[in-house]
């Protein structure tokens, strides 16, 4: 039941952590996630033997989420469908929202590539075929790339397409359900309440590079993501914020199987939190990670609001993903003048002006499930209780806990449902963000 409710979690990469199987998992504990080896290849009759290099991804299974019930002796003597119904199904439902809006939240903030104009509602089928193509230049796979869109933007994207249909049979259908053909522009389409609506942080008018230093710019070699360097925000002024979007100037987007730059637009980054994600607090009500605390080199980060703010010398670190790499197996960009500059000139959602500060936007998401990947692990069964068990399925990914007590005061069996799990990105690239 709760793997035929999700929509964003059921679109990525979903892994059981056998490492966890056995002993039980804990909250905040971690597990890696392979990511495939890429290889460059060599022209010629000689042999040219390459490393293999295979990546991890740590995924911090740092969301414990259950819903708790109670429900009497008498309950348990209903049909299996009427308890279905009754008690699993609503369960299962919120369990499944969670799930998908903690998605959705990492999701957005894990992904750099971007269509669409932030404040304007995307409904021309260029928009959602520029999706397409960018995950194409990206070398993404074909089969199984899917669209997810609020509402509201897939209501404005029926609209704007909609005589594009065809055939003629199946239009109805898809307009009596307010959604796009599967399988159009590329795209399995599908809706979701839970997409995210972001507003941005804050751009001066001349940011630059402060110097061209590792672990954000690198020759060779991979990394997940990596601190840059920057100056000139203004002193203590509030800037970029977790989700946001920069460039460089000089610096392109290089096809990964070519390494050859493709397009005229700059390689794209997104900001995320310096000090990763934690545990939401208990009883939160809110969907969205949690931030931990950081220091800088460079100005400051708030754990409460997402936002960096500059230090008194206009400088600010901020940490970045993907990593801009310039050669070897796992390139990802192209810079035609040969060196990136010391000074190079940042700019903001694609413009150097203030004028995207504060605009707000849903952030729909069109992706391969290579791009982001779901964990889940075990946790431990208590002992001295009415009942405790659980259930994994290594092929779909997930694992559940339920645990039941007997009340004697009320006759009551209280019951929790529990999930523990964690987001990491595999490809960033292998995701676009859509907005509106």
């Amino acid at each position: 039941m709760l793997e035929n409710t999700l929509v964003f979690a059921d679109k990525v990469d979903r892994q059981y952590s056998d490492e966890f199987a056995i002993k039980g998992a804990k909250i905040g504990a971690t597990c890696n996630v392979r990511r495939p080896p890429r290889y460059l290849g060599t022209f010629g009759p000689a042999l040219n033997v390459e490393d293999t290099n295979e990546t991890y991804v740590p995924v911090s299974l740092n969301n414990q989420f259950h819903v708790d019930v109670q429900f009497t002796t008498a309950d348990l003597l209903l049909s299996m469908d009427m308890f279905r119904t009754r008690v699993l199904k609503p369960m299962m439902a919120t369990v499944a929202n969670r799930i998908d809006s903690d998605g959705l939240y990492f999701a957005y903030q894990n992904t750099a590539q971007y269509v669409g104009t932030p404040g304007t509602v995307p409904s021309n089928y260029l928009t959602f075929a520029s999706a397409d193509a960018q995950l194409s230049n990206e070398a993404i796979p074909e089969d199984g790339r899917c669209m997810i869109l609020s509402p509201y933007t897939m209501a404005s994207a029926v609209d704007g397409v909609k005589g594009l249909f065809n055939p003629q049979a199946q239009i109805g259908e898809f307009l009596k359900r307010n959604m796009i053909a599967k399988n159009f522009a590329n795209f399995d389409w599908y809706k979701d309440q839970n997409v995210v609506t972001f507003t941005q942080g804050n751009f001066p008018s001349a940011p630059t590079l402060k110097a061209v230093t590792q672990p954000a710019i690198i020759s060779t070699g991979w990394a997940q993501s990596g601190f840059l360097q920057t100056t000139g925000w203004g002193a203590t002024a509030a800037g970029p914020k977790v989700g946001d979007i920069i460039s460089i100037a000089g610096v392109y987007p290089a096809n990964p199987q070519s390494r050859t730059q493709y397009g005229s637009a700059l390689k794209t980054f997104v900001v995320l939190p310096p000090g990763g994600y934690t545990q939401n607090p208990i009883g939160a009500a809110t969907p969205g990670p949690a931030y931990a605390a950081a220091s800088l080199t460079y100005g400051t980060f708030s754990a409460t609001t997402g936002v960096y703010t500059s230090d008194g010398g206009e400088d600010l670190s901020l940490l970045i993903g993907e990593v801009v790499i310039t050669g070897g197996q796992f390139q990802n960009v192209a810079v035609p003048g040969g060196s990136i500059s010391t000074t190079a000139a940042l700019s903001f959602w694609g413009t150097t002006t203030t004028s995207m500060d504060g605009i707000v936007t849903p952030q729909g998401i069109a992706l391969h499930k290579t791009a982001f990947a779901l964990a889940f692990a075990d946790l431990p069964l208590p002992r001295g209780v009415e009942e405790a068990a659980r259930a994994n399925d290594a092929d779909i990914g997930m694992s559940m806990r339920m645990v039941t007590q007997y009340t004697v005061n009320n006759d009551a069996m209280p019951t929790r449902c529990d999930v523990l799990y964690g987001y990491a990105g595999l490809y960033r690239n292998a995701a676009v963000r859509v907005v509106g």
